[in-house]
């Protein structure tokens, strides 16, 4: 079962390819075109992230393994600014 840090790090992923936009921006830190198909690979997962699912496919794992440090910071980077240029509340997980 992946670790809870790592499935925090494949559903900020997901939300980036689904933003399409947020990908490209992800990209002007990591290495253009290399983290849009890292990102895409991880739709694999979109399965495991809702509460109750079943212990993540090794298609799934072996997608997150795949993505490189600088794509996953510079994707982190983009999810935590989105709560403020959408104009709401941060989301604190540690509370």
């Amino acid at each position: 079962m992946a670790a809870p840090a790592g499935m925090s790090l494949l559903a900020a992923c997901l939300v980036v390819v689904a933003l399409g936009a947020g990908v490209a921006e992800a990209q002007s830190g990591a290495g253009a075109g290399q983290c849009v198909p890292q990102l895409n690979r991880l739709l694999a997962c979109r399965a495991y992230l809702v509460p109750g699912a079943p212990d993540p496919s090794a298609d799934c794992c072996g997608a997150l393994s795949a993505v490189s440090h600088e794509c996953a910071c510079s994707t982190m980077g983009i999810i935590s600014s989105l709560p403020g240029r959408c104009s709401i509340a941060p989301v604190n997980c540690s509370a």
